[in-house]
């Protein structure tokens, strides 16, 4: 791929991202360049939801039209769509245990949340669509991407296992259903600057 067509996000390491002022000005002055579509991936729990700095990046998300990609787990991704309802949010991994019955909840409720599926090994074990999966993926292909979550060079060792194992099921939607969720979702959110 090249890099016209890579997502520029501010990544946002686990920690005191939620509470520490520096980091939000620190945002600000990344946006300034214009290049970025998402702002995260960001770390963080519940009990941060109301934080200022949290806050503040719902804003900046919402002025600049960028997703907010939060790794965090369902409570908290419904916390952040009642509590900054114009703010777009990417949920991480659809929080990595998050049940499709659940993660379907909260996508036929909130028309700000796409989800990404990075990680999740549960959407086909043992290489079968999962039917529950299945049924959310039909109802809303337009709402969910796949990724690769390389956050460490020694994860670039397990992409093509991992990309193999994301066309296996794929291949067992319908192709319209599977092309939406494999590409055509992130050409529409994140188009070339």
């Amino acid at each position: 791929m090249s890099n016209q067509g890579a997502v520029h996000r501010l990544f946002l390491l686990p920690g005191s991202v939620a509470r520490d002022p520096a980091v939000a000005a620190y945002v600000e002055e990344r946006l300034k360049k214009g290049v970025y579509r998402a702002i995260g991936e960001s770390h963080f729990g519940v009990a941060d939801v109301p934080a200022p700095v949290v806050k503040r990046f719902a804003e900046l998300a919402a002025q600049h039209k960028l997703f907010l990609w939060c790794h965090i787990d369902d409570a908290t991704v419904e916390a952040m769509l009642k509590t900054y309802p114009d703010a777009r949010i990417l949920w991480a991994h659809a929080g990595m245990s998050a049940s499709a019955q659940r993660v379907g909840e909260l996508v036929d409720r909130y028309p700000m949340l796409w989800v990404e599926l990075a990680l999740r090994t549960d959407v086909a074990p043992g290489g079968t669509l999962d039917p529950a999966w299945r049924a959310l993926f039909v109802r809303h292909p337009e709402r969910f991407l796949v990724g690769t979550d390389t956050w460490v060079t020694s994860r670039w060792e397990s992409v093509r296992e991992a990309s193999e194992a994301v066309q296996r099921w794929l291949q067992q939607l319908p192709r319209d259903v599977a092309e939406q969720i494999a590409w055509k979702n992130g050409e529409r959110l994140f188009p070339p600057p």
